[in-house]
């Protein structure tokens, strides 16, 4: 692979648009692979309808419905559907609200108990549930980081932490060198070189290496909009998306030398 172009990689950089659409990559085989939807050039097609597929993936699924019809309810009413796709349209047209929040919770359960399989968004939600399910009832005791004043649940998240003061990385990626504070953020990187992503979108079935992008992504669904700008009421689903959406406005009020 050249060395530049797999530096996009890790950059951000979509440098690869397409001359048809608006869409954009920073790898140039998701642009091929992107082109050959407008031009229908399909990698895979279906013996028994004759219906192309462009991944691997997608075609094994539409088999899968063949062999199963109506393989696929909605968990809200009572309708079926033969594809995966579209049941997600069908979500997406009658229960938006419903399967984005409940998608949204799910995502963001990550305290898990260590004795049953109850997971919770907050910490608190989960060491009530400690207390009232399983009887403990101590408070964890909290570690204060000397440089900021944060609190951290425990020595492990506190050490972790401190990294971002000191700008120590000690976790390198064997694939590309790079570094960095935690474990978690090293197995996140490491997805770029996989191609894994974990975290699968319920309702049109687009992968993240993420659960945050899951959780940003999942707001274009249900039209959730929380940062707002205070200069033209324009709405974002991220703080990142607004502030750079900002400095639209901070060009605007600069004088002129």
């Amino acid at each position: 692979m050249n060395i530049a172009r797999h530096k996009l990689i890790h950059t951000g950089l979509k440098v690869f648009a397409c001359d048809l659409c608006e869409y954009s990559t920073n790898q140039k085989s998701n642009l091929e692979c992107h082109r050959r939807r407008h031009a229908k050039d399909y990698s895979f097609k279906c013996e028994m309808c004759d219906r192309g597929f462009y991944h691997r993936t997608e075609y094994l699924e539409h088999q899968n419905a063949h062999a199963n019809k109506n393989m696929y309810p909605c968990e809200h009413c009572c309708k079926r559907y033969l594809y995966k796709k579209n049941l997600a349209v069908h979500l997406v047209t009658h229960h938006a609200d419903k399967q984005a929040t409940a998608a949204m919770r799910n995502a963001r359960k990550r305290h898990a108990c260590k004795f049953c399989p109850e997971k919770f968004i907050y910490k608190r939600l989960l060491e009530r549930h400690m207390k009232n399910q399983h009887g403990f009832a101590d408070t964890p005791t909290k570690h204060l980081c000397d440089l900021c004043g944060a609190e951290l649940s425990s020595m492990k998240q506190l050490t972790v932490h401190k990294r971002n003061h000191t700008g120590e990385k000690i976790f390198e990626c064997n694939a590309c060198d790079k570094k960095f504070t935690s474990k978690e953020n090293l197995t996140i990187h490491k997805r770029t070189h996989t191609g894994d992503k974990p975290h699968v979108c319920p309702q049109c079935g687009r992968g993240f290496t993420q659960r945050t992008s899951l959780v940003l992504h999942l707001r274009y669904h249900s039209g959730q909009r929380p940062y707002q700008c205070t200069d033209c009421g324009k709405r974002f689903v991220s703080n990142t998306l607004l502030k750079r959406h900002r400095k639209v406005h901070d060009k605007v009020t600069q004088p002129k030398l």
